[in-house]
């Protein structure tokens, strides 16, 4: 048995989405940054599952309207995406980036984000309902998010 190896970091991978399936999203964020050690380690920085697990970290962060947390996991994993000239995930973290900065009321940020994302998009080919404009419980954003509750 290989502690670090790549097989490894799938197990830990596949155990977390299920404990987040499950609602264990502690345990869960717990059994990510683990993954993402060990895919750090055996595949390097820049690996496409690096950014998997850098984004679905992110997402659990921003269910948990821990939104702060969120951006620096969607940040770090745009970093290494960006450096793939073409690559149409970038324009998916700018989408999901923007939806946090809805979430903060943060306009023109949230702006920027979604023009850069719908440039891309476009660019490579997708329709313009790829954009994906909402925060996670949309419609109880005033409860989660007191921030944005006047600009949603």
């Amino acid at each position: 048995f290989v502690a670090d190896h790549k097989d490894v970091a799938i197990l830990w991978y596949n155990i977390a989405t299920c404990c987040l399936e499950m609602g264990e999203e502690e345990t869960a964020i717990k059994l990510y940054k683990e993954t993402l050690r060990v895919e750090r380690k055996v595949l390097g920085e820049r690996h496409n599952d690096v950014v998997l697990t850098l984004q679905h970290l992110g997402q659990v962060h921003q269910q948990r309207g821990e939104l702060e947390e969120a951006l620096g996991y969607f940040y770090r994993a745009l970093d290494i995406e960006r450096e793939k000239k073409g690559s149409i995930a970038v324009g998916k973290l700018l989408n999901l980036i923007g939806n946090i900065h809805l979430q903060h009321a943060k306009v023109d940020k949230m702006m920027e984000c979604y023009t850069e994302a719908s440039r891309i998009f476009r660019r490579r080919g997708q329709q313009g309902d790829v954009l994906v404009v909402a925060g996670y419980n949309f419609y109880d954003l005033s409860k989660l998010h007191p921030a944005c509750a006047a600009i949603a």
